[in-house]
Formats: C-alpha cells, sequence, structure tokens
C-alpha cells in the first residue's frame, strides 16, 4: 500500500471517530431518559460549603452571555473541538469545527440536534435533557437542584448537580476555577454512566450575541421528535 493510500486510511478513520465523538455528545446532551435513575441524594455541606454553594449559584445566574472554543472529550479520550455561544437563561449553540457535520441548538424551548450529513433534525424538550440544568433561568438548590457532590482540589471546585424532579436526566459535574471564580468546563453523566466532557477554552463573558445564533430554519424539511 502507498504512502498516500495510508495517509487517506488514516484520515478516513480520523473523520469517523471524530463524528462519533460528537454524536455521542450530542446524543449525551440531548438525550431522554432510557431507564429508571436512582434518586439523586444530596450531599451534606459544612456552614463553610453552604457559603462557597451560594457564590457558586449567584456566580451561574449572574452569567449573561459565554463565547468560547470548546473541546469536547469521551470517556475514552478521545476529542472534538469547535466554538460555543451560551445565552442564559435557556439558550445554547455548538459549532464543531469538520469534518464533523452536527450543530447543536437551544432555541429557549427546545434542544435541536442538526445532522448536516444525513439531513436530519432533531427537536427535544430543552426541559428534558441534561442542557436544561445549566440553562435554567434559576440555578439554584432551592428550585429543582439536588447538589450530589462538592470537591475542593486546589484552585479547582467540582459542583456536581440533578434536577430533583427527573434523575433520569443524569448529572452535571460544573467544574470551576476558584479564583478568581469562573466556569472551566462541565462533564455529562447520563444513567447509563456514558461521561462527555467539555472545556471552555479563552470563555468571553458579557458580550452581546446576536441572537440568530439562537434560532434554527430547518433546511432539510425533516424534524424528528
Amino acid at each position: 500500500m502507498s504512502a498516500n493510500a495510508k495517509s487517506s486510511r488514516v484520515e478516513a478513520a480520523i473523520r469517523i471517530l471524530l463524528k462519533s465523538l460528537a454524536a455521542a455528545g450530542a446524543l449525551l446532551l440531548t438525550a431522554m431518559p432510557m431507564a429508571q435513575a436512582a434518586a439523586p441524594q444530596p450531599v451534606a455541606l459544612t456552614a463553610e460549603q453552604e457559603a462557597l454553594v451560594s457564590k457558586i449559584e449567584t456566580f451561574v445566574n449572574n452569567i449573561t452571555t459565554i463565547k468560547a472554543d470548546f473541546v469536547q472529550m469521551s470517556g475514552a479520550g478521545n476529542f472534538a473541538r469547535g466554538t460555543l455561544y451560551l445565552q442564559r437563561p435557556g439558550r445554547m449553540r455548538f459549532e464543531y469545527e469538520p469534518p464533523v457535520p452536527y450543530l447543536l441548538v437551544s432555541d429557549g424551548n427546545f434542544f435541536i440536534y442538526v445532522d448536516n450529513e444525513l439531513e436530519q433534525v432533531t427537536y427535544l424538550p430543552l426541559s428534558k435533557t441534561p442542557a436544561n440544568l445549566l440553562l435554567r433561568k434559576n440555578f439554584s438548590l432551592s428550585e429543582g437542584l439536588i447538589l450530589t457532590g462538592l470537591k475542593e482540589e486546589g484552585s479547582v471546585i467540582r459542583f456536581e448537580v440533578a434536577d430533583s424532579s427527573n434523575p433520569d436526566l443524569g448529572r452535571v459535574t460544573l467544574t470551576f476555577n476558584r479564583d478568581p471564580l469562573s466556569l472551566k468546563s462541565w462533564t455529562v453523566l447520563d444513567p447509563q454512566a456514558q461521561r462527555i466532557q467539555v472545556t471552555l477554552v479563552n470563555p468571553l463573558y458579557g458580550n452581546k450575541l446576536d441572537r440568530s445564533l439562537f434560532i434554527y430554519v430547518n433546511k432539510f424539511n425533516r424534524r424528528e421528535e
């Protein structure tokens, strides 16, 4: 086999791997519950930890917008890249770098999964997806969230939450840099123990984002729900 042929096969394998990873991440972010999960149990907190939780709740609720590059990594260590746009509450957009053919858009009501290669578009209620744990209007343990894990590791804080009314959505771990407080990444863990991590690269907070980023017009005229 020639060197060019080998190179082409490697590139093709990489494209397939990236597509598979992005698809897994997309499905994990948008997945409807497939199996009944055990009810999440809240962790016990010290007075100092309660103050930290309050600080994190305030920080997340004060996020208006984020624009960042992202790296999406699976539990197996594979990754894809792209650009994230987030506008709280309710709106998010993942644009994957080629050759990954997927686009994810949350318009405030639906989380929309677009497969440009297959020309398929899937609409799921945002409230029924793990993304809503971060995008909900009020990010608060007193309004539907359960804190299932809190770890402080030097300059990093890991904050794991679940939906008290819908534990089948799985859990999301938000990872923060401590000083100054900033969102570093989040990890989605579904009831089947699939794990996808999204790490933000050079995030910009508070900038105005074009509203068209969070509007998707179905150009394929095929819709799945």
